[in-house]
């Protein structure tokens, strides 16, 4: 099976269009407006910058074809970025494009997440492009300047290697990690389609995270806590959205936690979960129905076990403490509405507490019984990253399955033909909470 569905024209004939653009800007030097009528509002931001100079040599054009070959080592088609001429460029502007697609794509993404992802609110990563390119081709650092574009983490390059191994057929690991699901395909071309959609999204993130935060891994359904100027500090397992509901990409941050929450139903699940279920079983799960929302009062049969995570973010999803506790065994810990329930959370709510001196606040409050807040005193970033390739602990680029579906959208987005087989599975029924 091929690595893409459509045919990629070979570096020689890339060469020969670039260095054949280049060789015409040179016999008929551009005028000052060029860039003028680019629809790209980059490209137009490049030329004015320079006044509207010509941009290319036949060295630089060649230097740009042998940049973009090494396209593939990110799961991406060289053949996406060559230059085209359209109607209305000249050949300067039609290698500007390419060079600025190229560009863009290693720093932000080649696809809008927005195109995958219903609700996605993670921060993007930012590069002003325009003026690193003219930088680049001013200084004769045009190679440098690519390479600092992508990520340049040990996780990042840790999938890139895979995924070249992938394309040769050699094995990838796709054991449990944390609990994580085993890997959905042992296929290499699915296996090289998933590593492509993962490269995809960690080009899409910010290349400086708060330093200060949790990360949530949605497809893993596990978390990982980072303090300023270190490492990971905490690792523990969560349950996330169901297929059907699934945990949304976002970005959010809390700075109090909730001892002895109330659960407040939102109103879609109380419709189809609780009210069918009669009066009888509201009063037996302590709810009750307050300015028309069902809520489940705090106690040992709160959805919300004894502290959440008091995340602000529009979207209602935050993480908390559970009384299923048994579902942190589970193979599959995609069960919730949305929601991030977490293994351990009361000391895990407990160690962030004493990390400002609110440890004795938080027990007081947890004894009390009573629903009450503690401010931690400082702000906690959380973010919600749905990756289905990973490094596990032992260094191990790991897999798990796409419940969500989105490694397909996202391959399929980046230029890879159909998989070779669909190998979703159904989830399981969910346990009653958030």
């Amino acid at each position: 099976m091929s690595q893409f569905a459509r045919p990629r024209p070979s570096r020689r004939s890339f060469l020969a269009l670039t260095a054949s653009l280049a060789a015409c800007s040179r016999v008929a030097p551009a005028p000052q407006t060029t860039g003028e009528h680019i629809a790209d509002p980059v490209a137009r931001r490049f030329y004015a910058s320079r006044g509207g100079r010509v941009a290319w040599t036949k060295g630089t054009t060649q230097a740009l074809s042998q940049i973009v070959a090494g396209a593939r080592a990110h799961g991406l088609d060289p053949a996406a970025f060559a230059p085209r001429q359209i109607d209305g460029l000249s050949e300067d502007e039609a290698v500007t494009v390419a060079a600025l697609a190229y560009a863009k794509a290693l720093a932000a993404g080649f696809v809008d997440p927005h195109r995958i992802e219903r609700i996605f609110t993670l921060e993007r990563n930012r590069v002003d492009l325009a003026a690193g390119l003219s930088q680049a081709l001013d200084r004769g650092g045009l190679e440098a300047w690519y390479a600092t574009l992508a990520p340049q983490d040990g996780e990042y390059r840790a999938l890139s290697a895979a995924y070249a191994a992938a394309l040769g057929q050699s094995g990838l690991p796709s054991a449990p990690t944390n609990g994580a699901p085993v890997g959905s395909s042992s296929a290499p071309s699915d296996r090289a389609r998933q590593l492509a959609a993962n490269l995809e999204r960690r080009r899409w993130l910010t290349r400086t995270p708060p330093a200060h935060r949790i990360d949530v891994n949605t497809a893993g359904a596990f978390l990982g806590y980072f303090k300023a100027g270190g490492p990971q500090v905490w690792s523990t397992l969560t349950v996330v959205g169901r297929d059907d509901h699934p945990t949304p990409s976002i970005q959010a941050a809390f700075h109090r936690l909730i001892a002895n929450p109330p659960w407040r139903v939102p109103t879609d699940i109380a419709e189809k979960e609780i009210f069918p279920k009669g009066a009888a079983y509201m009063a037996r799960q302590d709810m009750r129905v307050e300015d028309g929302r069902v809520v489940q009062a705090p106690g040992p049969k709160s959805a919300l076990g004894l502290v959440k995570f008091d995340v602000e973010d529009p979207y209602d999803i935050y993480l908390h403490d559970t009384p299923s506790k048994s579902l942190f065994a589970a193979r599959d810990r995609h069960r919730s509405h949305g929601c991030v329930r977490v293994k351990n959370a009361v000391p895990f709510a407990r160690s962030l507490a004493a990390e400002t001196g609110k440890a004795d606040e938080f027990d007081q409050a947890l004894a009390s019984q009573d629903t009450r807040e503690v401010d931690l005193g400082q702000s906690i970033g959380v973010r919600m990253l749905y990756h289905t390739a990973y490094l596990g602990p032992t260094g191990q680029v790991q897999l798990a399955p796409d419940v969500y579906g989105t490694d397909e959208q996202l391959a399929t987005a980046l230029g890879f033909g159909q998989a070779a087989a669909a190998k979703r599975r159904a989830e399981p029924q969910i346990l009653f909470g958030p």
